[in-house]
């Protein structure tokens, strides 16, 4: 009974480094908009919409705030699906990303993330080397969140997630 209880012990100690695939990390200067691991797009939406030639484009949802409107639009592109939000209140033509889906090796927008490549060996402090290589790790900032999706250590998928201001 008590080597049993050990081996249970033993696999709770070792069940951590077993997971650490799909873990989240803090880093410190992450954000969509800005900083060495933000989105690289045009300024304006009128600019962003000619990146490449559309796929589709549609309005999400409209928001009423009383003093000005929110409009929640989704682009697709060939491999990059952008999901924004403009506002009437905001000069014509800007807007904030509230979420980038990048599955194609096309789009070098994302800072130091390559779809198909190895995933950078530092981001921020975290070394990810001993990251298993087939994972989903979700790196946070301050508000927003990139998750990349693993497999044989290269990237699969590359996620934003961003909090509109």
């Amino acid at each position: 009974m008590k080597s049993a209880f050990a081996l249970v012990v033993a696999c709770l100690i070792v069940l951590p480094a077993w997971g650490r695939g799909n873990i989240s990390h803090f880093v410190d200067k992450l954000s969509c908009d800005s900083g060495p691991y933000g989105l690289k797009l045009p300024k304006t939406y009128e600019e962003l919409r000619k990146i490449a030639p559309l796929k589709g484009e549609r309005v999400v949802r409209e928001q009423d705030f009383g003093t000005y409107r929110a409009r929640y639009r989704e682009l697709v592109f060939n491999g990059l699906k952008l999901s924004l939000v403009t506002y009437s209140d905001q000069p014509e033509g800007s807007y904030q990303v509230t979420s980038a889906e990048i599955r194609s090796p096309a789009w070098k927008i994302a800072g130091p993330f390559r779809y198909g490549a190895a995933l950078p060996a530092l981001v921020g402090d975290v070394q990810t080397k001993s990251l298993r290589s087939t994972a989903t790790v979700e790196f946070s900032g301050e508000e927003d969140v990139v998750r990349v999706h693993l497999k044989g250590r290269r990237v699969a998928s590359l996620t934003y997630l961003c909090l509109p201001d």
